[in-house]
């Protein structure tokens, strides 16, 4: 591997790629989808506004920007993802890999006021009873009154609402310029957003 592919993969690995100047052109591409835009232009600044510990459950190239935006009112964000090899786009020093369906045992030493879980069911955590686990897992490491942003997508899933997923733990809620639930024409993503019963 030559210096300027080791310098490159280094600094991805640190979680400082610059910009998204570096990014790949796929990365770039999934940034402009409907979706990714929302969560840009809508999710990120009202989830930073509220500052705090957060958690991005599943890490790729395209979300490397959101954290440090996240963190411009000053929050804390930390990372997970189950691929080992993830890791390089998690937030340097606060990423954890391991299963979601098991986030009350891999961050049992933290709560967090936010969890952003996008595109983690229906990619990996796929069966109902999974799905179950999954979010009383982010529920027990969520403080009560906490936010969960939930993306999902209708074709890959059934809705975990209509299903009776958050009954116990969660209620739906709006956040920032958004109603609790956002569905798009063009993409088969849904965010829903909810809070941590008390």
């Amino acid at each position: 591997m030559g210096l300027g592919r080791r310098i490159r993969a280094w600094l991805g690995a640190k979680g400082d790629v610059q910009g998204g100047a570096r990014r790949s052109a796929k990365a770039r591409r999934i940034r402009t989808l409907p979706d990714r835009r929302v969560m840009a232009e809508s999710y990120v600044p009202a989830l930073s506004a509220l500052g705090g510990r957060i958690l991005w459950v599943g890490c790729r190239e395209y979300t490397l920007d959101d954290y440090a935006a996240l963190e411009a009112g000053g929050g804390e964000v930390w990372t997970t993802d189950i691929d080992p090899g993830a890791a390089r786009w998690g937030r340097a020093g606060r990423h954890r890999t391991g299963d979601v369906c098991q986030a009350d045992a891999l961050f049992a030493d933290l709560t967090f006021d936010t969890v952003v879980c996008n595109g983690v069911l229906g990619y990996g955590v796929d069966h109902p009873e999974q799905q179950r686990q999954a979010l009383a897992a982010l529920a027990a490491v969520l403080r009560p009154g906490g936010r969960l942003l939930l993306g999902w997508n209708t074709d890959k899933v059934e809705d975990p609402l209509g299903a009776g997923l958050i009954d116990q733990a969660f209620e739906p809620a709006p956040l920032g310029d958004r109603p609790p639930r956002v569905t798009f024409e063009a993409v088969t993503h849904v965010y829903d957003s909810l809070i941590r019963k008390g």
